[in-house]
């Protein structure tokens, strides 16, 4: 069976409206549903049924201060808890091969902010909470 394998590098990465891809250096992210019992009498098993959408991720961004910048962005979106954040593998409009991922009302906690001689800064945050929905047509 053939493989195809992909350059780890998503075109488009949006937080609050605010297009950051080029000074995102990672994301990661994880998408689900809370598992939900739904066992009956007579039951050989434990069933289970998908329950309210899960959402947990990191992002890395290169520190940028201004208007309209990386810090400005995610100050903003600090303990709102109503963060969109879309994430496109490719330029061009979704599809099965070119998946969007659009999380809303996620929940950025807080931002660290620290600096280390001769490295570059960077943001590490946090995200959780909120809804999920993958976009191929």
């Amino acid at each position: 069976m053939a493989a195809t394998t992909y350059l780890s590098q998503p075109a488009s990465i949006t937080i609050g409206g605010v297009q950051l891809s080029d000074q995102c250096s990672a994301i990661s992210f994880t998408l689900g549903q809370n598992p939900l019992t739904s066992t009956a009498f007579g039951d050989g098993g434990e069933r289970m049924v998908g329950g309210l959408q899960t959402v947990d991720g990191t992002i890395t961004l290169y520190a940028e201060y201004g208007a309209g910048s990386v810090e400005a962005t995610l100050a903003a979106e600090i303990g709102q808890g109503d963060t969109a954040i879309v994430v496109r593998k490719d330029a061009g409009a979704p599809s099965a091969s070119n998946p969007e991922w659009t999380i809303s009302d996620t929940m950025i906690a807080n931002y660290p902010v620290s600096y280390t001689v001769g490295e570059l800064q960077v943001f590490e945050i946090s995200f959780t909470g909120g809804t999920w929905v993958r976009d191929v047509t």
